[in-house]
């Protein structure tokens, strides 16, 4: 009995031993668990306040891009208006005023500086706004046009017509962005054209954009070309230059080459009849810019 209680102790010492160490295991694996927990929970922080960081500084890069684009956009502004209206436009349109007066033409001359103020006073209003109503262009369009018209004696007449899904009162267009290819059109393609000249503007929605097809029955590229060397034709390039980069700031549509074309107009012979240029704005309302 005595061996048989021994061996019963013996038996109960090596169980409370097996006991002991599982229980160690035990012990030792949860604190393993409890280590790897604090580390994850640390490594979640520390990665969540990088994430955090990275967002912030992505914020801030971007508001700092927008603030550039902001700025680059209003300095384009800026040189489009001194290119469209610069001295020398304005020395011309005194010089004729000064012809109808030197012609005793008194009356012409007070119509004249009549719309040249009008002008002049509206472009300065405009100019402070990064954005205006379709109506406010046209109306400033049709009197520089008629400025136009009144100074080289109705040589050419014109029409502005738009289609009924355009309302012009409340499609919003960047401020003088179709006059200097008016201008281009009057300047180099009708004024040296023999007979009575004719300007055309059109507009039309497409999709997501205004097309302003522009045309005249001047004397075409070409000839133009080859009358218009010199300074005449690098100003013209460089207010094309800044209409360019003007319209790719408002559109900001990437996928689209060009957001103008320009092209000769043939007859039925095939000779050259004229020019037309096609301008892609982009379509955008006044709900749109209060949103």
């Amino acid at each position: 009995e005595d061996e048989k209680k021994k061996a019963e102790l013996g038996l109960l010492m090596k169980d409370n031993k097996i006991k002991q160490q599982q229980l160690k295991q035990e012990a030792t694996l949860k604190n393993y668990l409890f280590i790897l927990l604090v580390v994850l929970v640390v490594a979640g922080i520390f990665i969540f306040r990088n994430l955090m960081l990275k967002r912030k500084n992505d914020q801030l890069q971007n508001g700092k891009l927008q603030a550039e684009l902001q700025e680059r956009a209003t300095r384009l502004e800026m040189q489009a208006l001194r290119a469209q209206m610069n001295p020398h436009f304005i020395f011309n349109c005194l010089s004729s005023i000064n012809c109808f007066i030197l012609e005793n033409e008194t009356e012409k001359a007070s119509d004249y500086l009549t719309r040249f103020s009008r002008l002049i006073r509206m472009v300065l209003t405009n100019s402070e706004k990064s954005l205006i109503t379709l109506d406010e262009e046209l109306k400033m369009l049709k009197l520089y046009i008629d400025m136009e018209r009144l100074r080289f004696e109705n040589s050419f007449d014109y029409n502005i017509t738009y289609t009924n899904d355009v309302e012009a009162e409340t499609v919003l267009v960047p401020p003088l962005l179709l006059q200097p290819f008016c201008e281009n059109a009057i300047w180099h393609g009708l004024m040296n054209k023999e007979g009575q000249g004719h300007l055309s503007i059109t507009i039309v929605k497409e999709n997501e954009y205004l097309n302003c097809i522009i045309k005249d029955n001047g004397i075409g590229r070409a000839k133009a070309g080859e009358l218009n060397k010199g300074p005449a034709k690098k100003e013209k390039s460089m207010g094309l230059k800044i209409t360019t980069e003007r319209l790719s700031l408002f559109n900001q549509d990437k996928e689209m080459p060009a957001f103008y074309e320009m092209e000769d107009i043939l007859d039925e012979n095939g000779g050259v009849a004229g020019t037309k240029v096609s301008v892609k704005i982009r379509y955008k309302n006044l709900m749109e810019a209060v949103a």
